[in-house]
């Protein structure tokens, strides 16, 4: 099985692909770039380990919520590659994707991830790790009011995401401890795409579509 996955949704530019049981990735820090370096990146990898476009099993792509302008890039990227070989796409929840990399590099088990969303407000979502080792969505994504946030019932929750620090005396619940440095990667987003290919979890073509999480933004995308 050979996947490819990448994510432009935060300050980060990050491509992975997947061939078999390996996964090869590089993940750059480049505010305002991805745009530049994403197509270069995805070339470089596929290059470097010697996969063609059309010998993709599927695209994976972070579908947001974060930057406006990172996850479109990141959708566009992922229906203009999969207009060209005919592959499934496979969008996964950026902000899955950023607990799922926590859980991966520090092992945080429970995190309430939020990341800021401008005017007060942050994406946020709590993600809980399953038996699979990959996070499952606790209730439901949401753009939210900072007066809005509330602990899970149940304890040992951790802090994940730039929206900790950008509103940190602001937001009122308190988590074990706060990570604001990791970032989605595409290494998380191929981990959970797997099961999603399995279960033919994909789109074609225009319908891979971002998630911005604010309505009035999708009215005025379409």
């Amino acid at each position: 099985m050979k996947l490819l996955a990448f994510d432009t949704s935060s300050t980060a530019c990050s491509v992975a692909l997947m061939m078999d049981d390996t996964i090869v990735a590089e993940h750059k820090i480049a505010p305002m770039q991805q745009a530049q370096l994403i197509l270069s990146m995805l070339n470089k990898l596929l290059k470097e380990n010697n996969v063609e476009l059309n010998q993709l099993d599927a695209i994976c792509f972070g579908r947001g919520p974060g930057s406006f302008t990172g996850v479109r890039i990141a959708a566009s990227i992922a229906q203009g590659l999969g207009y060209a070989a005919g592959l499934p796409l496979i969008p996964i929840s950026s902000l899955a994707a950023l607990a799922q990399t926590v859980y991966q590099e520090i092992g945080w088990k429970k995190c309430l991830v939020a990341v800021d969303a401008r005017i007060n407000e942050v994406y946020w979502g709590a993600y809980e790790i399953g038996a699979d080792q990959l996070v499952k969505l606790v209730g439901q994504e949401a753009v939210s009011a900072l007066s809005d946030i509330a602990m899970i019932e149940s304890k040992g929750w951790y802090g994940v995401g730039n929206g900790w620090s950008v509103y940190r005396d602001q937001i009122h619940c308190r988590p074990i401890d706060i990570d604001t440095v990791h970032l989605p990667t595409a290494a998380a987003i191929l981990k959970l795409a797997v099961p999603k290919f399995f279960t033919q979890e994909w789109v074609f073509g225009a319908d891979a579509l971002p998630v911005y999480l604010r309505d009035e933004v999708a009215k005025k995308m379409r």
